[in-house]
């Protein structure tokens, strides 16, 4: 009787040790982070003197972001980025974070929303039709993606001569397979730490951009992974971004078959 019960205590170890295991495994699953969504709304056209509402839902995993870091909404008349207004957002509710915005002037203007949150940070951007104005780049075809560089300098985004910011890729990136990339930043010959550095994506101007949150690792090098859906030239731009730091760099990577 004795040796039954001895057998059966060992037998109820070994189960709790495996339901320990299999919930150690189960949390590490799960601790993954899962990358930072940015829903930004803003209305197609206004009137002049009309109070806007513009705003961006933040979520994470299908889960509301109620504990953003920093939202802000950056508006320019295009063509006029040097001139830039930046609104600090409140919180809504439900990861909602809003402005209001009275705009004097007809024209196009773009609005970029700047969000801060866990450790990334994300910037979409969308185009407002104010009054009688003529969205002259959508009647051409053309993407309001690439209206944060054309006709602007670098002085317009902030851009720090004492910094230097590389991207380094493998010498052969392939399309649909994952890649690591890193940018390596200095600022006045020192590693640039604590910084949100992302990724902006272009194939195709008139599509969406991918946007890659990198991820800080020693001595100024931040790394991420890519997937490139379609071969041929890219237009990448890597935004980087820290207290009243903000800049970015521009280059473009070839993908192959």
């Amino acid at each position: 009787m004795k040796r039954i019960l001895f057998f059966l205590v060992i037998m109820l170890f070994g189960l709790a040790a495996c339901g320990q295991s299999d919930n150690k495994g189960s949390g590490d699953e799960n601790s993954e982070p899962q990358p930072l969504e940015v829903d930004l709304q803003v209305p197609e056209h206004a009137d002049s003197g009309e109070a806007v509402s513009m705003t961006a839902k933040v979520t994470q995993g299908g889960e509301n972001v109620g504990d953003a870091d920093e939202v802000e909404f950056e508006i320019w008349q295009e063509g006029a980025k040097d001139d830039s207004e930046m609104i600090e957002a409140e919180y809504q509710e439900d990861g909602v974070y809003g402005i209001e915005k009275k705009f004097d002037a007809d024209g196009t203007f773009i609005v970029q929303s700047h969000v801060t949150a866990r450790q990334m940070h994300i910037m979409p951007k969308k185009s407002i039709v104010i009054g009688d104005a003529k969205d002259e780049d959508a009647e051409e075809g053309h993407s309001h993606g690439d209206d944060e560089t054309a006709g602007e300098d670098d002085s317009n985004h902030h851009h720090h001569d004492d910094l230097a910011v590389e991207l380094h890729a493998p010498d052969s990136l392939t399309v649909h397979e994952e890649s690591e990339v890193t940018v390596s930043i200095n600022q006045e010959d020192e590693p640039l730490t604590g910084a949100n550095v992302t990724l902006e994506i272009y194939h195709d101007p008139e599509e969406d951009p991918q946007w890659v949150n990198l991820t800080e690792g020693d001595n100024g090098m931040y790394a991420g992974k890519v997937t490139f859906a379609h071969s041929g030239e890219h237009d990448i731009t890597i935004h980087v971004k820290k207290e009243e730091l903000h800049t970015h760099e521009e280059t473009t990577l070839g993908v192959e078959e």
